[in-house]
């Protein structure tokens, strides 16, 4: 009887070590999310300008910032103008995630910043936040080194590129458009011109007109009241205890295993007392004579 209670006493602390290592090495297989994979040399300025995001310019220096933007256009100062952008993808990873969402649009607020777009997805604890973000020139580095101290810095690429030449094309084909449409605008006057041919000058017309319209959309967007540069954040939700959690050191994490072995462990003695209690009950109650 005794070398029976000393191999289960054996067997029981086995299955505590077990636990307890096991329990140590779980942390490190907690999920954590893995950075995305951005190819920046292909990485388009053309994904903010499809969002209509204002661009930045020196209207504010040439005194023009509250001049209406077809009074710029025709105005003697017009290839003074220069307009560029300046774009910054940054990637963070968050175990505190309302706490960094928080102080990540404190930030924002306190750069007098703008979200212009925003999206989110996932459930706690996988949750991801993505923030269009413009920003004044002269505040875009400081905000920029303050939304890096969020959580863990995964990546930051930056992209500048000057828009001048985009900006005086337009210009120049809003120029031509406004001439064509200023002789087109001239046949309407013609006499005996069939109903056919006064449709078509109509229809011709309206088709001009929106072209106006659509690069006066851009021009504004490049020439807008306020000059923005711009962030991408990207914020990522993972779970306390990963391996990529600093602050999880690891006497943490011995003694965390140790209280989650000791309460599975504790769990599987009582559930085996339970079935060798009850297999000596029933064979107490019901002896082999009475079973035939």
């Amino acid at each position: 009887m005794r070398q029976l209670m000393q191999k289960f006493a054996a067997v029981g602390f086995l299955v505590f070590v077990g636990l307890w290592v096991g329990g140590t090495v779980r942390g490190y297989a907690l999920p954590y999310p893995q950075a995305p994979i951005f190819d920046f040399s292909s990485i388009s300025f053309d994904r903010l300008q499809n969002a209509r995001v204002q661009a930045a310019n020196n209207l504010k220096q040439m005194g023009l910032a509250t001049t209406p933007v077809p009074l710029v256009l025709e105005g003697p100062d017009v290839e003074q103008i220069e307009v560029y952008e300046r774009i910054a993808y940054l990637g963070t990873a968050s175990r505190a995630f309302e706490d960094d969402e928080a102080q990540l649009r404190s930030a924002v607020a306190g750069h007098q910043g703008t979200i212009f777009n925003e999206s989110s997805s996932g459930l706690a604890p996988d949750r991801q936040l993505t923030l269009d973000i413009g920003v004044h020139p002269e505040k875009f580095d400081a905000l920029l080194q303050e939304l890096k101290q969020l959580g863990k810095f995964e990546h930051i690429h930056v992209q500048q590129r000057d828009r001048t030449a985009d900006f005086r094309q337009l210009n120049a084909k809003r120029q031509a458009l406004k001439k064509y449409l200023e002789a087109t605008l001239k046949l309407r006057g013609v006499k005996d011109a069939s109903i056919d041919d006064t449709l078509k000058v109509e229809q011709r017309i309206q088709e001009i007109e929106k072209e106006l319209q659509a690069v006066g959309v851009q021009l504004g967007d490049l020439l807008g009241k306020e000059s923005f540069y711009h962030i991408q954040m990207s914020l990522r939700e993972y779970q306390t205890g990963s391996r990529h959690d600093r602050e999880y050191t690891m006497p943490k994490r011995v003694a965390h295993a140790f209280v989650w072995a000791m309460a599975w462990w504790c769990a599987a003695a009582i559930a085996a007392g339970v079935a060798v209690g009850a297999a000596v009950s029933v064979r107490i109650l019901w002896p082999r004579g009475v079973i035939r």
